[in-house]
């Protein structure tokens, strides 16, 4: 799911410029078989659509 800016303004959570190796988007943890409730949202990485700048949520695995 796709978040505008004023969604995510006041966050406590920082736009991600570069996803590490263990972290991944909600899409790609579903397309893997991996189970999202095992881990935590942790930032936003930018996507552009149409030239218009969106985010989506980055998870990474619980500790």
């Amino acid at each position: 799911m796709y978040l505008n800016k004023s969604e995510i303004v006041g966050s406590d959570k920082p736009v991600i410029f570069k996803k590490g190796d263990n972290q991944f988007t909600y899409d790609e943890l579903i397309n893997t078989g991996e189970n999202p409730a095992t881990y935590e949202h942790v930032g936003f990485v930018t996507v552009y659509l149409n030239s218009q700048q969106m985010f989506e949520k980055v998870y990474q695995k619980g500790e």
